[in-house]
Formats: C-alpha cells, structure tokens, sequence
C-alpha cells in the first residue's frame, strides 16, 4: 500500500512558480488549521492534541516502512523510552520538563542504536519479529522494576514545565506545544526524504541489492534510518508525558506498534501526510465509536480490512491521485473541458 512517493518529497529550488505556491498554500493551510482548531471547544483541541502526537509516532514509523523498506513491530520501544525518561527524571529526581524531553529524545535515539545494530542484520519477518521482541523486553523490564516505572500501575506525579512565563497545566499551551512539536518533525522528515540521504533510504526500499551492488553500505543507511525513526518517535513520546502527565508499562507493549502500523496503513505508506490522515482516522474511530459501542475494535478492524482491499494506496493516496482521476471522468466536466 504505498502512495506515489514523489508527493512527499520536496521539490527542487527551481520548481515551477505554480507548484511553489501550492506547496506554500498547503502548508499555510496546515499552519491555520492548527492555530484554529482551538476554537473547536475544550473536547476538540485535546483531541487534536492527542491526534498530533500520535501522528508524530506513526510519521516516525513510515520513515522506516514507506521509506527504507523495514516493517517494524517494536516502534512502540523508542515512543516509551522517551516517556518514561521524561516521566521517571521529573518525578524521582526533579528535573525540568524540557531538560528530560530532550533526555528522552536522546535515549530513545540510543535505545534505537543499540535495538537496530541487532535487527538491521535480518529482513523481513525474522527482523519484524526482533524488533518485537526487545520491545516486550522493555515492557517487561517496566512490569517488573516497579520502584522506579510504578510497573502496571503507571506513575505519575509529573510536574508540567513552564514556558516563557506559561505552564503547560493550561490545556490551550499545552496544545500549542504540541502542534509546534508536530509541525517540527513534519518539517524535518520533508527535508530529511527531499534529501540525498532521504533517496538512498528509498533506493534500499526498492532494490537494496541494486544498493549493495553499486556500493552503497546498505546496513549502515538502514540503522541511520532507524536511529532517526527512534528519535522523531522519541519527541512524540516526550510530548505524550506533556499531555498525560502519566506513563504505565502499556506504552512499551508491541498492541502500540501495531497501532502505529494501523495508522500508517490507514493513511498511505510512503506519504508523510499519510500517517498524519491515518492517525486522525484511527483515533476519531476510537474516541467516537467506543462511546457508542463496546467493541469498537471491531470497527477499527473492519475499516482496516476495507482500506487494505480497496484504498490499496491508503486514504492519502486516494484522495492525491485517485479523486482528481476520477472527477476527469465525470462525462459533464470532460465536455467543458473540451470546449
């Protein structure tokens, strides 16, 4: 299910005028629907809040599914980790909020060093497998160490950090740090595919022996992507500990990453709005339906199965290539047209 992956990446410095301001109007479009959502009422901008951070996650994901080609069922470690840094170093020790985000950012970037040197040394499902396994191993690592994760009860206690005279107790700049947070890793992970780096993950996607052969030291491109992937879902972990203020052993187990999968599916592998869609989809579905029915995965598996047989590009891949194919169709648009 991958979307055409010229849409994620950045055109050239001398694209066409029209294209540059269609690029601009989107992002602008973006950066005003984000800013405005808040007026939604209180239910909306945590939801919104919630649906950013998780997009954060599931975007880190597609670098390593869409883009490099590594199907991975322990991302949910590196998401975790971070939280739990930030979490654990402000509790127990008292660290400011912002010091153990960027503590967590980095721990998770090492734990996804250490996890990749091994996986990156198989493909296919014995690297799926591994990956989830040393993220049931953190899991049971945070189970069993309760004097310092709270094990299946969780711990909290987390002391919100203050920015520029604002606490981030208040819901509204909360929020507003969050879509920051958001906006950031979207912005890097469209410079990082537009890249020469961001080509040489692609190329692995497509034909890694092609890479090998031509000298390209494909394992060390593909534990770079990792090490990436594990830090952007790191920031997306951090800003979870923001927004709970809360993290229990929960947030480690492999059910996560395969949520984040569901996302990125959902959305359109190989797109960076895809996840973005996915996630929104995924947890409206969620929220909205498990408030009216007990079984609401069953939903969420039935649109899973409906996207996968029939939105083989994923809801972003419908709705860049397919729609506008189908509305040149459409018998009374043609006939202007041609006139």
């Amino acid at each position: 299910m991958s979307a055409d992956t010229d849409n994620a990446r950045i055109p050239p410095v001398g694209m066409p005028k029209g294209e540059r301001f269609r690029l601009l109007a989107g992002h602008a479009v973006l950066v005003a629907a984000l800013a405005a959502l808040p007026l939604a009422g209180n239910y909306a901008q945590g939801l919104a809040a919630e649906v950013l951070i998780f997009a954060i996650f599931a975007m880190s994901l597609d670098l390593l599914i869409g883009y490099t080609g590594l199907l991975s069922f322990g991302h949910a470690a590196f998401f975790g980790l971070s939280a739990y840094a930030v979490v654990t170093l402000g509790v127990h020790l008292g660290i400011n909020g912002w010091l153990g985000m960027l503590a967590g950012i980095v721990i998770s970037a090492l734990g996804a060093l250490v996890i990749g040197f091994f996986c990156i040394r198989v493909s296919g499902i014995p690297f799926l497998m591994l990956t989830m396994a040393f993220s049931q191993l953190l899991f049971s690592i945070s189970v069993k160490w309760r004097d310092v994760t709270g094990g299946t009860d969780g711990i909290g206690g987390f002391q919100r950090p203050v920015l520029f005279g604002w606490s981030l107790d208040d819901r509204l700049v909360m929020y507003y740090v969050t879509a920051a947070g958001f906006l950031l890793a979207f912005w890097f992970l469209r410079r990082l595919i537009g890249s020469p780096l961001g080509s040489i993950f692609i190329g692995i996607r497509e034909n890694e022996l092609r890479m090998r052969t031509i000298g390209y030291p494909v394992q060390r491109f593909k534990l770079i992507a990792f090490v990436i992937g594990g830090a952007v879902a790191g920031l997306g972990g951090a800003l979870y500990a923001f927004f709970n203020g809360f993290v229990s052993s929960d947030i480690l187990h492999w059910a996560l990453s395969g949520d984040a999968i569901i996302m990125v599916i959902l959305g359109g592998t190989g797109t960076i709005i895809g996840p973005v869609i996915g996630a929104a989809v995924f947890l409206l579905l969620k929220n909205f339906v498990s408030s009216h029915h007990e079984y609401w995965m069953l939903w969420v598996g039935v649109t899973f199965i409906l996207c996968v047989m029939f939105l083989r590009q994923g809801v972003w891949g419908v709705l860049s290539k397919d729609l506008p194919r189908w509305l040149r169709r459409v018998p009374g648009r043609r006939r202007k047209d041609t006139r």
